[in-house]
Formats: structure tokens, C-alpha cells, sequence
């Protein structure tokens, strides 16, 4: 929405959370990831932790980094009373195993995917897309499976 993308076509937490768990399922059988159910979980909490501070510009994540995960882990053991999502959410935020990383990657390739959408419609969202680009190629090269999700997600 910083770029001008109007409300009514911005992409919502949800359908955000529900692409990532989709692109997570297909690159799960494609890998033969070991719990594509935990691997799902991890995509569909991990905006979570925005439910208390908000939606913060990339620009000052960055910058921020570790202090901006602290804040939403606090909150999200603070205050979500179900076990199993705050275990969820913090093994995605310490990000120490496979499904944990393989879903931040997901996580990327969404908003890549979205972003190509909105320059498609004339919106300047080249650094964003850059960016991520970025992301997507370093995790996804440290995960060992680069080639495939360059042949599926990245191809332009």
C-alpha cells in the first residue's frame, strides 16, 4: 500500500498466510520434507506476531531485525493462551530446522509472487520485488533446493 496499491486490491494477512502454506505443500512433495503438517503450521502462524504491533515497513525490519522478533515473540507467549501455537510460533522465529526455514522461504516467494501481480498492474514495486528476490535465492540456496524453486517461483 506504500507503493499506491489501492485497499480494495492489497493482498489481506490471510490470503497472504493461505499462498505461503499452498507454495510450502508444493515444495513439500516436491522435497519430501519430513512434516509437511508442521511445515503448513509454520506458514499459516507466521504473521502472528503482527497481530499485536502491527505490519512493519521493510525498511525498519531490517534495521531493527532481532529487536522487531523479540517484541512479537513476547507478545505472541504473553498473549495467546494455546500451547501449541506459541511452541509453533516460537520454533518459526528461532528458525532451527527445516519446515521453520522452508516456510520463511514460502513466506518470500508469496510476496515475490504478489508483487510481480502488482507490477503487472503498473505499480513501482521493484525494490520489493529485488528485495525479496534476494531473500528467495539466499534461503533457498542454503536449503539446498535453489535450482527448483528458480525452475517453479522465479522464472519471469
Amino acid at each position: 500500500m506504500l507503493r499506491g496499491v489501492p485497499g480494495s486490491l492489497a493482498e489481506t494477512v490471510a490470503e497472504h498466510s493461505f499462498m505461503s502454506a499452498f507454495i510450502c505443500l508444493e515444495l513439500a512433495d516436491r522435497v519430501g520434507v519430513a512434516d509437511p503438517g508442521k511445515l503448513t503450521a509454520y506458514t499459516l502462524i507466521h504473521d502472528l506476531g503482527e497481530v499485536f504491533i502491527g505490519d512493519v515497513v521493510k525498511n525498519l525490519s531490517s534495521r531493527i531485525g532481532e529487536l522487531k522478533n523479540r517484541i512479537e515473540l513476547g507478545f505472541v507467549e504473553g498473549e495467546v493462551e494455546n500451547g501449541l501455537v506459541r511452541r509453533l510460533y516460537r520454533e518459526y522465529a528461532e528458525q532451527r530446522n527445516m519446515e521453520s526455514r522452508m516456510a520463511k522461504l514460502c513466506n518470500y516467494i508469496a510476496t515475490y509472487l504478489v508483487g510481480l501481480e502488482y507490477k503487472r498492474m503498473g505499480f513501482k514495486v521493484d525494490d520489493i520485488l529485488d528485495s525479496t528476490r534476494r531473500e528467495i535465492e539466499k534461503l533457498s540456496e542454503e536449503l539446498g533446493i535453489e535450482h527448483l524453486v528458480k525452475e517453479r517461483f522465479l522464472k519471469t
